[in-house]
């Protein structure tokens, strides 16, 4: 699945810092900088509107962006950080990181399960231990998310190597790290230690 590239737009700012950045909220935009390839970082100030509809959702964190900045070339960036505000849910900071597009990255792809385990209609219990997974592919064939379908998946863990990839895409995290995990009903556990196999007190 490709990564489209999306437009946004911005002016440079002369003013780091945190009083700077109050008045520019206050001002209503939104500040940002953006971390160049060797070069020095630039402070900008971006529209929120088009910025919070194009980077709020957390399956859009990891978009290609044409930054269109005043008196700029054009700069293909990625979201490295953002701030939210937790009250508001409003955007407060942006910090963008400026990629190469043919040079492959590592990013945090969201992941998710489906399917209904037969070992949890068995009564036993599942846990995602990892929400996101680090891989390592060109910007413009980022996924969106990645899934597991945890039909057939026995009691025990499942680790990071089973989870189906693209083409073109690669673990940047331990293969065989576990990123779902579902455990044996407490039931069972109880008759594995009292059945007839088990020790008898004197």
């Amino acid at each position: 699945m490709s990564n489209p590239i999306n437009e946004l737009s911005g002016t440079v700012r002369d003013s780091f810092g945190k009083g700077p950045s109050r008045v520019l909220r206050k001002a209503g935009m939104v500040p940002g900088v953006v971390y160049g390839k060797g070069s020095l970082a630039l402070s900008v100030a971006i529209d929120p509107k088009p910025a919070s509809k194009m980077l709020l959702s957390p399956l859009r964190r990891n978009i290609l962006i044409h930054l269109n900045l005043d008196g700029q070339a054009q700069k293909t960036v990625m979201v490295k950080d953002l701030q939210i505000d937790p009250v508001r849910r409003n955007l407060t900071h942006i910090d963008f990181i400026e990629i190469d597009p043919s040079i492959p990255v590592e990013v945090e792809v969201p992941f998710s399960t489906f399917g209904k385990s037969k070992s949890v209609v068995a009564g036993g219990k599942l846990e995602q231990v990892n929400h996101t997974i680090r891989v390592k592919v060109l910007p413009s064939e980022i996924p969106v998310k990645l899934e597991l379908d945890i039909t057939d998946l026995e009691f025990g863990s499942t680790p990071a190597r089973a989870i189906p990839l693209p083409a073109g895409v690669a673990l940047a995290c331990a293969p065989e790290a576990p990123v779902v995990t579902i455990k044996i009903p407490r039931a069972e556990k109880e008759d594995a230690t009292s059945g007839p196999g088990a020790a008898k007190s004197a």
